[in-house]
């Protein structure tokens, strides 16, 4: 039992300290402003062509396309918050976005 214990202490000890790395780095990188950057995190892609028409948008943050009227936001039916093109769900009230 006492090299069983001895594996088991030691593989607890590099868990706890890969942990304490995992949380250390995500610390340091919400305080340099990555926040919402980590591994496997997707924020939404900017639309810079119109979905539809596949025209360039002279502007990022168009509500609609100027091409072919295209919405280019998804605004949520239950709180009516708008969200950039491809966002999922709402942030406000986690209702699916279509």
């Amino acid at each position: 039992m006492d090299i069983f214990d001895s594996v088991v202490g030691k593989v607890k000890s590099d868990l706890t300290y890969r942990a304490g790395s995992e949380i250390s780095g995500g610390i340091e990188k919400a305080v340099k402003g990555g926040v919402g950057k980590a591994k496997g995190d997707q924020q939404p892609k900017k639309v810079d062509k119109c979905p539809k028409c596949n025209k360039p948008l002279p502007e990022p943050d168009l509500k609609f396309c100027p091409e072919c009227g295209t919405k280019l936001v998804a605004t949520c039916e239950k709180c009516t918050k708008d969200f950039p093109y491809g966002t999922k769900f709402c942030t406000q009230c986690g209702s699916p976005l279509k």
